[in-house]
């Protein structure tokens, strides 16, 4: 079964490998299998690798802490989901 994507909801990086990227929060603007990239609140678009991070992500008024190796897709569900503006 197909995780929905995380495109247009706030997420927030934590515990990451590169510990520069922990706080980093913004809104998805593109997920890939294996990245995620996001538009912060100051105009900048970062892109960081799932299975270096958890997340908090923001769903429904509730926010999950999720492990970024989870949102990795598998080959044969492999697509990308963009915002075209």
């Amino acid at each position: 079964m197909r995780k929905p994507p995380l495109l247009f909801r706030f997420i927030t990086a934590t515990r990451c490998r590169n510990e520069s990227l922990n706080g980093i929060g913004g809104i998805v603007v593109e997920e890939t299998a294996k990245t995620i990239k996001i538009l912060t609140l100051t105009g900048a678009v970062k892109v960081l690798i799932k299975e270096d991070c958890w997340f908090y992500v923001d769903v429904d008024n509730c926010t999950y802490l999720v492990n970024g190796r989870k949102l990795i897709n598998e080959d044969r569900e492999r697509k990308i989901f963009k915002f075209i503006g």
